[in-house]
């Protein structure tokens, strides 16, 4: 690129705010050859492909169609010197084909994300009601494992705590459903009716209250409450 240009100044001015000081920065940061960078700086976008221009201007971190607009304004295939005619004539394509191609081409990419968005959500959805389903068929049995894994746990030298390790993937698959307990049974804690629930007594908020049946968070919303009795009430 010659001759200075707004065109040419604006690139100049991409490259400066991503931190390529020289065309060779530009090339490794986009991943073209030092060849296609000589190619933009001389404004032949005719001959070069989309995808070449599409890694550039990621790299500069600007639409596709943006860089085509800022090189046009200096490449020779324009035609600003008469010879508009014979680059018609030419098996390359324009480089105001390209830029509408450009433009298709981000409007199919846009529409491509969205739908690959939306076919994310649809299967975090489907899998959160999975996870969901499960749970309110193994909820009961969740309260009441945690409370003999807890008796079991306090005596270690019983047979039952065997059963522990037999049963020890499902808790493994629980923590993978990011399934937890809210706090374990026997534990002090202060009262927060968002996850505890009262069984004998009453409480207020922040009030000491210890843990008698266990709850669970699951992906940190509520799924089942913790039951609670005030830490006055207890034997």
């Amino acid at each position: 690129m010659e001759n200075s240009s707004d065109g040419q100044q604006r690139i100049k001015q991409w490259m400066s705010q991503v931190g390529c000081r020289s065309w060779r920065a530009l090339a490794d940061r986009s991943g073209v050859s030092l060849y296609q960078i000589r190619q933009l700086r001389e404004g032949e976008v005719a001959r070069m492909r989309l995808e070449t221009l599409g890694q550039l201007a990621k790299a500069l971190q600007v639409t596709t169609v943006d860089l085509l607009a800022a090189v046009t304004e200096f490449s020779p295939d324009l035609g600003t010197n008469g010879d508009l005619e014979a680059a018609e004539d030419s098996a390359e394509i324009s480089p105001g084909g390209l830029v509408d191609s450009a433009r298709e081409l981000a409007a199919i990419q846009q529409e491509y994300d969205r739908l690959r968005g939306e076919v994310k959500n649809n299967q975090d959805q489907v899998w959160e009601g999975f996870q969901k389903g499960s749970l309110a068929i193994l909820e009961a049995w969740l309260v009441g494992w945690c409370k003999a894994v807890g008796a079991v746990l306090r005596y270690p030298q019983r047979p039952g705590y065997r059963l522990l390790l037999l049963l020890r993937p499902l808790d493994e698959l629980m923590n993978h459903w990011a399934v937890v307990q809210i706090a374990p049974i026997g534990e002090e804690v202060a009262f927060d009716p968002q996850w505890h629930q009262v069984s004998q007594g009453k409480a207020e908020p922040g009030d000491r209250v210890q843990v008698i049946m266990p709850g669970f968070r699951h992906h940190g919303k509520l799924l089942h409450r913790a039951q609670v009795k005030p830490v006055n009430l207890l034997d």
